[in-house]
């Protein structure tokens, strides 16, 4: 019987098996059929989610106490939004504290990492807000969420929102592909996604979010999880219905 090949251990190993697994020797068809599923792969955890046009929408929506300001953001993101967020909040009173609501879909995930390490150092909190849609990038800002007196992680999702994962439409041309082409497309899918995996170790997240980003989703396709997936990401649940915090069975960092 011929010996079958180890599971792939690593997540890297994961997304980058179909590839791996294709011979040099394999014919040209081969090889673009083995480009395409690694393309696809690569989609999942590409630089941006291209779903909107336009920069996202800063906001404040409450600041009625005089003593904690909301800030929503909205639209999608796009370069130089990650400065323009550090220039709003830092227009914020030094003694007031900060909640940024999100709701926003689609855009650079550059971006939205920076916002989301910017929002984990200045230890302010992140909320989806009820009947709000927080797509590909916005969960990324959402683990960098802090409280602002312990430090930790401090991001909840009210049960009626929406947290979603989205795929972009590849724009690779039908044409024939060298082995080169399909060394890049692994090299390129693997730099990404170790980029996340080091804004996530970095914010102090789950490093289990990963693992959405190596869904292979359609143009135009959202994954949306529970809010009981929520919590298993250390994702705080506020239960509308009674307006109790649920809060994540396991430890948080």
């Amino acid at each position: 019987m011929p010996k079958q090949a180890a599971e792939p251990r690593s997540l890297i190993e994961r997304v980058v098996a179909p590839a791996a697994d294709v011979p040099r020797s394999a014919s040209r068809a081969g090889k673009r059929r083995a480009l395409a599923m690694t393309c696809a792969l690569a989609v999942a955890v590409s630089a941006s989610w291209i779903a909107n046009a336009g920069a996202v929408e800063i906001k404040v929506v409450d600041d009625s106490d005089g003593k904690t300001v909301t800030i929503l953001l909205t639209g999608a993101m796009v370069t130089g939004d990650a400065l323009r967020v550090r220039s709003f909040v830092g227009g914020v009173a030094a003694s007031k504290s900060i909640t940024v609501q999100l709701g926003f879909s689609g855009g650079l995930r550059t971006d939205a990492m920076s916002i989301g390490r910017f929002l984990n150092q200045t230890r302010i909190r992140t909320v989806i807000p009820a009947n709000a849609h927080c797509t590909s990038p916005c969960p990324l800002v959402l683990v960098g969420g802090r409280d602002p007196v312990t430090g930790k992680p401090s991001y909840i999702k009210f049960s009626s929102s929406a947290l979603g994962f989205t795929g972009v439409k590849p724009n690779f041309p039908d044409r024939d592909y060298t082995v080169a082409d399909l060394d890049g497309a692994v090299a390129n899918t693997q730099r990404d996604i170790l980029q996340i995996a080091d804004y996530l170790r970095d914010v102090g997240a789950d490093m289990n979010l990963l693992k959405y980003y190596q869904s292979v989703l359609r143009q135009n396709e959202t994954q949306y999880i529970t809010n009981e997936q929520a919590l298993d990401l250390g994702i705080a649940i506020m239960f509308e219905e009674t307006g109790q915090v649920i809060e994540p069975s396991k430890a948080r960092p």
